[in-house]
């Protein structure tokens, strides 16, 4: 009598290959991370996220105790209304007389200043302001109250050699005093013994 048929289906195992348990568990999630495919050429040129820097410690952040004269800023005043920088421009432009911006007391030529006419023109008493700059004399009175920084600053060079000077490099060296000043120009700065000599030559030297 013949033997019964085996009517199972085939497997694996009755094909003559090895199966282990591993080999049939799903892969852990860090394998199968590791099998994504490499980002795109695009996602790796996407600009990081910004990050704002922090704030520096108070304890270290300069002051202007600690900054040089030349770096400390300016003191400004509140000036009145009309006596902008752009105000000052048209004044100079348009002066209400020709003697309004190099004073009353002046000839209309340039002129040599001695030490001794200069310390004379002081600002106080009624007199004009006169400061020096590169060796040229302007009268400042008509700038005072247009000054930024305040009738004060202009005062502490008015009728001096060198202070002036020295005051303007070291609170702003930027600014340029003959574009501002140029129309108050007295004169040039001139030794005790050349003054009053040769005076109508001094229109050449501006």
């Amino acid at each position: 009598m013949a033997s019964p048929t085996n009517t199972q289906p085939l497997n694996n195992n009755s094909l003559g290959i090895p199966q282990t348990a591993s080999s049939l568990r799903p892969l852990p999630t860090g394998e199968a991370s590791s099998l994504q495919p490499p980002p795109s050429l695009a996602s790796t040129l996407r600009t990081p996220p910004s990050r704002t820097p922090a704030a520096p410690s108070s304890s270290l952040a300069p002051t202007s105790s600690t900054l040089p004269s030349s770096a400390r800023p300016s003191k400004k005043v509140l000036l009145s209304p009309g006596h902008s920088p752009l105000d000052w421009a048209h004044l100079t432009s348009h002066p209400p007389s020709s003697t309004f911006l190099r004073g009353a007391d002046v000839p209309p030529n340039l002129i040599g200043v001695p030490p001794s006419l200069l310390k004379h023109h002081n600002g106080r008493k009624g007199k004009n302001a006169w400061g020096v700059w590169q060796g040229k004399v302007y009268n400042l009175t008509p700038y005072m109250d247009f000054h930024p920084g305040g009738v004060d600053q202009l005062m502490k060079g008015a009728g001096r050699e060198k202070d002036g000077e020295r005051l303007f490099l070291e609170i702003h060296p930027w600014v340029n005093w003959e574009n501002m000043l140029g129309e108050c120009l007295v004169g040039i700065l001139v030794g005790e013994e050349e003054a009053g000599k040769d005076e109508g030559g001094l229109e050449d030297m501006d």
